[in-house]
This record gives C-alpha cells, sequence and structure tokens, in this order.
C-alpha cells in the first residue's frame, strides 16, 4: 500500500509540472506568434491536460475537433446574420441550440458550442469578425498542442504501463483467491463471505476500458503488444468469472461438509494454478507440463474413483456440488493451458 501511495503521489506530482510547463509553452508560443490573447491558449491547455497519455489524446482530439466545428458554424453565422441585438441573439440561440443537440451523437459538439459562443459574442464590434474569430482558435490550437507535445515528450504516463502494473496486482490477488476457494473446499466446504470476490471484480471491471484507450489512441504513437496485452485481460477476466462460480458453488453445500477422496490431486491442481496466475502477472510464461500434468493427475484420479465405484456413496446433490466446483478448477486451468501455448508462440515469432 506505501509503493501504491507513493507512486500515485509521483504521480500528481509530474502532472502538475507537465500542466504548468504546458501552460508556459503555450502562453509563450501565443507571444511569439503576437497573438492579443494568449490567455486563451494557456487556459486550453490547462483544460486538455490529463495523467495519461491516452486520455490527453482523447481530449487534446475533443477540444481541437470541436473547436474546429465551432468556429466553422461560428463564421457561418457572421456571414449570415448582420450584427444588430436581435440577428446577435437569434445567431447565438441557433448556433449553440443545434450544437447541443448534435451532443446526442458526439460530445464534440460540446466543445463547439463554446467556441461558437466565442466566435459570435467576443467578436462583435470588432473591424474583421472572421480575422478576430480566427486568431482565437489558433490560440485555442497552440494550446491544445503544447499540452499535447508536453505529454508524449517529457514523463510520458501511458495507460499501457497502467494496465500491466494493474494486471500483475490482480493476478496476485487472484492467485491468493483461488488458494482459499480450494483450501475451503478441501476443508470440508467451509463457507466464505459472499462478498469475498466483491472489490477484485470491482478494479477487474476496468481492464477492459483502459485496453481500450491503449488499442484506440497510445497504439497511434507509441509501439506495444496489444495482442499479449488483451490476453491477459482475457484470460483474467475468464479467470474471475469461474472464480466467483467456485465461491457461489461452496456457499450453496447443504448440511454437513464431505471429504474429499481426491484431495492431494486437487492440492497439486491448485498449486500449479496459483503458480501459473503469478507467472503471467510476472510477464513469465507458465509451465506448461506441469499445468497438463496436474490436470491429467487429477481427471485419471477421478476416472479411477468412479471405476471402483467410491463416488457412489455420496448423494447426488453432493457429487452436483463437487462437479461444478472441481469443473470450474479445471476450466481456470485449460484456460491457462491455452493462453500458455498461444504465449509460446507469440514468442517463437
Amino acid at each position: 500500500m506505501r509503493f501504491s501511495l507513493s507512486q500515485s503521489q509521483s504521480a500528481h506530482i509530474k502532472h502538475g509540472l507537465k500542466t504548468g510547463a504546458a501552460a508556459v509553452l503555450a502562453y509563450y508560443a501565443a507571444n511569439m506568434f503576437t497573438l492579443k490573447y494568449g490567455y486563451w491558449a494557456a487556459l486550453s491547455a490547462v483544460i486538455v491536460m490529463q495523467i495519461n497519455v491516452a486520455d490527453s489524446i482523447r481530449m487534446c482530439w475533443y477540444r481541437f475537433s470541436g473547436t474546429a466545428i465551432g468556429a466553422f458554424i461560428g463564421i457561418l453565422c457572421i456571414f449570415t446574420f448582420p450584427q444588430t441585438p436581435g440577428m446577435t441573439i437569434s445567431a447565438l440561440f441557433i448556433s449553440v441550440g443545434f450544437c447541443a443537440y448534435m451532443t446526442k451523437y458526439n460530445e464534440r459538439y460540446k466543445m463547439a458550442a463554446i467556441t461558437t459562443t466565442i466566435v459570435t459574442l467576443a467578436s462583435l464590434g470588432e473591424p474583421s469578425r472572421i480575422e478576430f474569430s480566427l486568431f482565437r482558435v489558433l490560440e485555442i490550437s497552440l494550446g491544445v498542442g503544447s499540452a499535447f507535445l508536453i505529454n508524449i515528450l517529457i514523463w510520458p504516463m501511458k495507460a499501457a504501463d497502467t494496465l500491466k502494473d494493474q494486471l500483475s496486482t490482480q493476478f496476485e490477488e487472484c492467485a491468493e483467491n483461488y488458494e482459499i476457494l480450494m483450501e475451503s473446499f478441501l476443508n470440508n466446504q467451509t463457507g466464505l463471505a459472499p462478498s469475498m470476490l466483491d472489490s477484485f471484480n470491482t478494479r477487474m471491471a476496468k481492464n477492459h476500458d483502459i485496453y481500450q484507450k491503449v488499442t484506440k489512441l497510445e497504439s497511434l504513437i507509441y509501439i506495444e503488444d496489444t495482442h499479449l496485452l488483451g490476453m491477459k485481460v482475457h484470460i483474467l477476466e475468464k479467470t474471475a468469472s469461474h472464480l466467483r462460480a467456485m465461491l457461489q458453488t461452496l456457499n450453496n453445500v447443504d448440511g454437513e461438509g464431505y471429504d474429499i477422496l481426491m484431495k492431494n490431486e486437487l492440492r497439486t491442481l491448485s498449486k500449479v494454478t496459483v503458480q501459473a496466475m503469478r507467472d503471467i502477472g510476472s510477464m513469465k510464461i507458465p509451465d506448461e507440463n506441469a499445468l497438463q500434468e496436474a490436470l491429467d493427475s487429477a481427471q485419471n484420479k477421478l476416472e479411477d474413483l468412479r471405476n471402483e465405484g467410491k463416488t457412489r456413496r455420496f448423494y447426488l446433490q453432493k457429487m452436483v456440488q463437487f462437479f461444478a466446483f472441481y469443473h470450474s478448477a479445471q476450466f481456470i486451468c485449460k484456460d491457462l493451458l491455452r493462453y500458455t501455448r498461444e504465449r509460446k508462440k507469440l514468442k517463437g515469432k
């Protein structure tokens, strides 16, 4: 926890320094071009600056494209409506109302509404309203460009790196949860808190959104193995769904628990499965042979027990509960095996 807090504090300190640098760069650039209202550039830089690169790219594109659309609409209003109080109010109402409606289709029209308001109103009384408006758009663009350059060139904090760190932590947590579930099952099916996995599932649910930022935004600038990253996100999601099934099965055991005849095989399966999860979290390739052997050993033991008739003494309900739990553990191991084989193929290319 101390490391996490320290890392977060460091990220925000860097973000503060970068935001300040972006504002100064934007204001300096505006002065270089002798633009009258350089504070628009600095303000725009502050608005679009985000902690990670992906969010900054999204915000820069949102503000730049929205500004371009709003400027076009504002200039169209200048050409269409005479510069009288009544016509100015009409132009403002129509242009802003149109942009507000268009947010139904794209959020950039929020920015367009702001820009068309600036173009329509700030240019009133100016000898050349079009030129005045274009210079204001240029100031905003300089701010956006300054923030973009600062964010990708100085201490770039990539969403991909954030996702990798989160996955590493989550695979470790996944392994710990799996161990707890398996031991509780083998220890006469001791029940666990139904909310045991809630916080883990909540944090894991954010992975997909971060992954989308990496593939759609950061991949435009940085080279990243998005396929491998996607594999990890996918395998963790599947494993988490099996853990939820195992917890539900464990807590639905009625009456007294029962002794597991293949306890040793399941403990071995648990050991290699947990190690595979930790290997994935630490950027290693799991041991394919160990996974396959543990899987085969458990399945062979189960078949031997069936052939010997030892499973017949259990009630049907107990058997259903056992197989529900066992199959979830089995599916996790099989999924990890598929990941391992695919990972080896990628490494061999």
